[in-house]
């Protein structure tokens, strides 16, 4: 049976991963805090956190304020997303060759 594919909502996607890591490294390069990114937004500084580890899906509308809270140009930054998803990491099964593979023959 194959796998269940995950929700589109699920924070449990790695690209969600690399988007909470894009967004905390834009934001500390904007120089500001958690607290004052939540303050900006009328949000909490936990709630900033939650996005920045992943532990709270995000809203674009939300990415859309922060990129603008941080001073970032929005199609750069989605640009960039793009970039980071695309080059993503493959998983160590992704490297492990088939058994019909010429290397993992056994010998007659």
């Amino acid at each position: 049976m194959p796998k269940a594919k995950p929700k589109p909502s699920s924070t449990h996607r790695p690209e969600n991963s690399v988007l909470a890591s894009l967004l905390r490294e834009l934001r500390l390069a904007s120089g500001m805090t958690q607290a004052q990114a939540a303050t900006a937004l009328g949000l909490t500084q936990t709630g900033i956190s939650d996005f920045e580890t992943s532990d709270r899906g995000l809203e674009l509308l939300v990415v859309r304020d922060l990129v603008r809270v941080y001073g970032a140009d929005w199609m750069a930054f989605v640009e960039e997303l793009e970039r980071r998803l695309v080059a993503a990491p493959k998983p160590a099964s992704a490297l492990i060759k088939k058994p019909s593979d010429p290397v993992r023959k056994k010998p007659k």
